[in-house]
């Protein structure tokens, strides 16, 4: 059956080849191969599709037909059954709520009877004796009504005048009482004030004199006989039953309602009908009774136990009646007593959710003639039959609603329903599963051998894109590279030429020093992307010079202080004593390092601190002290093992004995890193928290460069556990020391000179570490973090009566170290500080920690009140020691005279020296061609060799500077000029400039010099930094290379290189 289509798509397949054939001329592409194998392979996948497409439709067709004739003719069956025996089971507490009406009328009617025929026998009552026995014959009266029917749960009767008699059952306690109501100032006694011009008024029309407040009474009786057995009791109004009044009936017909009673916990029923007088023209008096509901709840609870349903009674207004759940409250308290519940509000969650779904298919109030009947409503989690039933009641139109689960009735014929449809599922799918085998049997082998093909095909073309992509990839690094340099190169030339002014001040100094540290870091991130794939590929070269480990890492935390001070985040390096001050290695790596680790504590921390901390060990002695490394740093076992197995103690050893291994500590109180994800953060693109990225930035290869990186250099790194929050990583690197130099461990001597310092810091941490490490030094110390504080010390020390016993009779040296940060910089108060402190000025030394933001202000008032020690922070060891020794030597000593009481003697000598420099400059005499297409470059370039002596000469492409050098190569060869009579001594080639890039230029000169016999040095200034770029400027003839940003020292010693060879 498939072979008819699989020749169709076969001859396609080989006209379309054949076409694409003669219209490239002999020439097949790869895409071309893989369209011809994706068509080939496509006939006999359509083949497949097709057998099993028809087999499916086939049995899903025989699966619906079965399932639509075994399932509906047997449910439609069910629910005619199930339909009559729900109307039944609704029907009948629908009945035995019609009989208690019907009782209820009944009682009502006969009392409303006696009691007209009471009232028209007394209607001409003329004295009270007879009004009183109108009241006792209408209380027995009601009272044999009352205890005849024991279902009742109040009777009343309220007359015109406002007189009350009821009756009420309390099922609570199951008492019986008698309430009545009297006026209060109104007595029988008194004669009757009758209008004589109202013919028909008589005793239940009089005008009551003065307060008609009423005063209501309780009595208990006896349930069988009806007499009084207990004191009358005066009661509120509030713990009244309800008492059917005049508004009740205000057409005169009878009324139904439903009310609540504190005194039950269930709705009543409440019939109210009113008394005529012997006209009947008027209402003399309301009879009112009231029912429980109790009956009717128990009997819908009878009704549906067996089938674990919900039968419930409301209102038309969906107020709650009965239920056939007992432990359900009709009724919800509230401060002015219980009221009714509305059903959609019921505690049941059936009835709750029955009431929504009926309020939801009546769209409101229910007509009278509408009837509900559902099959599939889901309450909860089960599906329920729906139906009610309305029963049409004068001013009381009531809703009876059954609930019954669906599998009650249906669950059997559902569970066959759903058993034969497994069945018939699984034969499908049986016969699908076989039909597939089949087919796959009969066509695996053409199918694979086309797969394996077209794979292939795939692999060659994805193999040749990524080649392609990893060349746009270089290519797209390099111009970048370029593009980034140019700018770069020209505000560091621009900062070099800044700090080449000696006019400039020590601050404006340390913030140039500081912009072109933060320049230069731009830079290195701009190598950091350039090397990215030197890391990837493995082909990542470390340099080896010496550099001063101490310094940078200083200047790192320097540079990184900015930023952190903006986040109230304290910034601190605490590096041993016996740390080594010179290293040998890659400056720029380690450097790099720490950035990144800095870097990433700054985007995490919010509040706190970032320490950097730095010990080392002799790589010879750590093999010697190893047992004392695994008992007492058990931190770093880890890495010693790796040491070890790696032999690097040993092979290092033999080579060098100055290999150090160095350990550092970087530490942040920040939200620290999930411990599952220690590891993984090391890799690339992967970061602890997915919305990293969004909240904090990064791409996820900071870590992974930086463990890179230090895995080059012989160490390791990990994050371990710390206890508080944050994130502590710990590194080693295997470094070594100059061999020529020797060792030196800084130990200053400050006891000799019985230094005694104040350190009056904000942050705590740097603070801390400063004092422990002076009190180690044996140096006094005392502490302060804010200005009262420092202000109480101060008193205290130079009190006149403590200032004798705080120094010894030898010479004493105080040195008060203060945070800017504890003044009072938003308003003048500084300045009173500052007169304060001016007090102690002849007796201590002040050092002064300025912020990055402190204004020239504070700054000159500082000066002009004599103090000269500052320093930026933050504060750290080298620049306390900077501030000692220069405190030392420039401030005469505080000398203390025993026989003079509190007398000190202030010696003070200031001696300035001006330095000349002498001596000729470098790159005097010489002329330079300078080809750059950038005018910022072009000044810096210049302004960095004129002040070095040369005379430059500038153009602005290559092509200019062939001009420049052709008019000369020309006379060369005329005779004119001499060889050694060149106008320039060597030319500044920018290699990608407009009109003729260096490249081309350089080709140029090089071609016009063959003929000359000369040759002019031609140096590569460029912003492209690959490797690959080095050779291609040698390839073309030049003589060196120079990338940007100009690196003046090694710009001088290549020109200084190729001159004088020259010369």
């Amino acid at each position: 059956m498939a072979s008819a289509p699989r020749r169709i798509f076969n001859k396609i397949s080989s006209t379309l080849t054949s076409s694409r054939i003669n219209h490239s001329s002999g020439r097949t592409s790869p895409r071309g191969n893989i369209n011809q194998e994706k068509i080939r392979c496509y006939s006999v996948c359509v083949a497949r599709l097709a057998i099993m497409a028809m087999l499916a439709i086939l049995i899903g067709l025989l699966t619906l037909l079965t399932w639509h004739f075994t399932k509906v003719y047997t449910r439609t069956s069910l629910n005619a059954l199930a339909f009559g025996l729900r109307y039944e089971l609704l029907q009948r507490p629908m009945l035995r709520m019609w009989k208690i009406l019907n009782s209820t009328v009944e009682i009502t009617t006969s009392q409303v009877k006696l009691s007209e025929y009471v009232i028209r026998k007394y209607s001409k009552a003329e004295n009270q004796a007879q009004q009183v026995e109108l009241y006792e014959v209408m209380r027995d009266v009601t009272w044999a009504l009352f205890a005849s029917h024991k279902a009742l749960n109040s009777m009343s009767i309220k007359y015109r005048n406002g007189f009350v008699q009821a009756f009420h059952r309390d099922l609570r306690d199951k008492n019986t009482y008698y309430i009545y109501s009297n006026l209060y100032n109104y007595t029988m006694v008194e004669p009757y004030d009758v209008n004589q011009s109202l013919p028909h008024q008589g005793w239940n029309d009089q005008t009551i004199h003065g307060n008609i407040s009423a005063i209501w009474y309780r009595e208990p009786l006896d349930p069988d006989t009806g007499r009084k057995t207990g004191k009358q009791k005066e009661i509120p109004p509030d713990e009244l039953m309800n008492i059917a009044g005049i508004s009740q009936v205000p057409d005169g017909a009878a009324s139904w309602h439903i009310a609540v009673s504190k005194f039950t916990s269930s709705p009543l029923l409440s019939a109210a009908l009113p008394v005529l007088d012997e006209g009947g023209g008027s209402i003399v008096a309301v009879v009112g009774v009231t029912t429980a509901l109790y009956s009717v709840g128990q009997l819908m609870k009878e009704l549906v136990e067996l089938h674990d349903g919900h039968i419930y009674l409301t209102s038309q207004e969906g107020w709650l009646l009965a239920t056939s759940n007992s432990s359900t409250p009709l009724l919800r308290s509230s401060p002015s007593g219980p009221t009714l519940m509305m059903a959609v509000d019921s505690e049941d969650e059936i009835i709750k959710s029955g009431a929504k779904w009926v309020e939801k298919a009546y769209g409101g109030q229910p007509p009278v003639t509408r009837k509900v009947h559902t099959a599939a409503a889901r309450l909860g989690h089960q599906r329920y039959y729906i139906d009610s039933f309305f029963l049409n009641l004068t001013r009381l139109p009531m809703v009876g609603v059954l609930c019954i689960p669906r599998k009650y009735i249906m669950g059997k014929v559902d569970a066959r329903a759903f058993k034969t449809l497994m069945i018939l599922i699984s034969a499908s799918v049986c016969v699908l599963v076989v039909g597939c085998i089949c087919i796959f049997i009969l066509t695996n082998g053409v199918s694979k051998e086309m797969k394996l093909r077209a794979e292939l095909i795939s692999h060659y073309d994805a193999r040749r894109k990524a080649e392609a992509s990893s060349n746009f990839k270089s290519q797209f690094l390099a111009n970048m590279s370029h593009e980034l340099r140019t700018p770069m190169a020209a505000v560091i030339g621009l900062l070099d030429i800044l700090l080449c002014d000696e006019c400039l001040t020590n601050e404006q100094s340390a913030t140039i020093t500081q912009i072109r540290r933060c320049s230069t870091a731009l830079l290195r991130l701009l190598n950091n992307i350039l090397d990215i794939s030197k890391v990837e590929s493995g082909k990542l070269v470390l340099e080896e010079a010496e550099f001063d480990l101490g310094r940078e890492l200083e200047g790192l935390v320097d540079m990184f202080s900015v930023q952190c001070k903006n986040h109230n985040v304290e910034t601190i390096i605490d590096l041993s004593d016996d740390m080594p001050k010179v290293v040998r290695g890659d400056s720029g790596r380690v450097v790099q390092i720490f950035a990144n680790l800095i870097s990433n504590s700054i985007k995490f921390t919010t509040s706190g601190y970032i320490i950097v901390r730095g010990w080392s060990e002799n790589l010879k002695s750590f093999n010697e002290n190893e047992k004392f490394y695994v008992d007492e740093k058990a931190l770093w076992s880890a890495f010693q093992k790796r040491l070890k197995k790696q032999g690097l103690h040993e092979k290092t050893c033999s080579k060098n004995d100055n290999t150090m291994i160095l350990y550092f500590e970087v530490e942040d109180t920040g939200c620290g890193i999930d411990p599952s994800k220690w590891e993984s953060v090391f890799e690339s693109f992967e970061q602890a928290d997915p919305s990293t990225t969004r909240l904090h930035g990064g791409t996820g290869l900071g870590l992974c460069i930086v463990r890179s990186l230090v895995n080059k250099m012989g160490g390791e790194i990990r994050v371990v556990k710390k206890n508080g929050s944050g994130t502590l990583m710990q590194l080693y690197l295997l470094l070594s020391t100059p061999s020529d130099t020797p060792r030196e461990i800084y130990k200053p001597k400050f006891s000799e000179i019985n230094l005694k310092i104040m350190l009056a810091l904000n942050g705590t941490m740097g603070r801390t570490i400063l004092s422990q490490w002076l009190l180690k030094l044996g140096v006094p110390i005392w502490e302060a973090n804010e200005w009262n504080e420092l202000t109480h010390i101060l008193q205290q020390l130079f009190n006149p009566t403590n200032y004798a016993q705080n120094i010894s009779s030898k010479v004493d040296f105080f040195l008060i170290v203060i945070d800017i940060g504890l003044l009072n910089l938003s308003t003048d108060i500084w300045k009173e500080q500052l007169n304060f402190l001016h007090k102690f000025n002849k007796r201590a030394k002040f050092g002064w920690v300025l912020n990055h933001d402190t204004s020239n202000t504070i700054k000159i008032e500082l000066r002009r009140r004599g103090y000269l020690l500052m320093v930026s922070g933050p504060l750290y060891k080298s620049k306390l020691i900077q501030i000692i020794e220069t405190a030392i030597n420039e401030t005469p000593p505080l000398t203390f005279f025993p026989n003079g009481g509190d007398k000190i003697e202030v010696h003070e000598e200031i001696h300035d020296e001006e330095k000349g420099k002498n001596g000729k400059k470098c790159l005097e005499g010489l002329r330079i061609l300078l080809a750059e297409d950038t005018p910022v470059l072009q000044r810096v370039a210049t302004m960095m060799l004129e002040q070095m002596g040369a005379v430059v000469v500038v153009v602005g492409d290559g092509a200019q500077a062939v001009e420049a050098l052709d008019i000369f190569i020309h006379e060369v060869k005329k005779g004119k000029k001499s060889i050694e009579s060149t106008p320039y001594d060597l030319v500044l080639m920018d290699c990608q400039m407009p009109k003729m890039d260096g490249y081309e230029a350089t080709k140029a000169i090089r071609r016009a010099e063959m003929e000359s016999e000369s040759h002019i040095p031609i140096v590569a200034l460029t912003a492209h930094a690959m490797s690959s770029d080095e050779a291609k400027c040698l390839e073309v003839g030049m003589d060196a290379y120079l990338t940007k940003p100009i690196d003046c020292k090694l710009m001088v010693s290549t020109i200084l290189s190729l001159t004088k060879s020259r010369a």
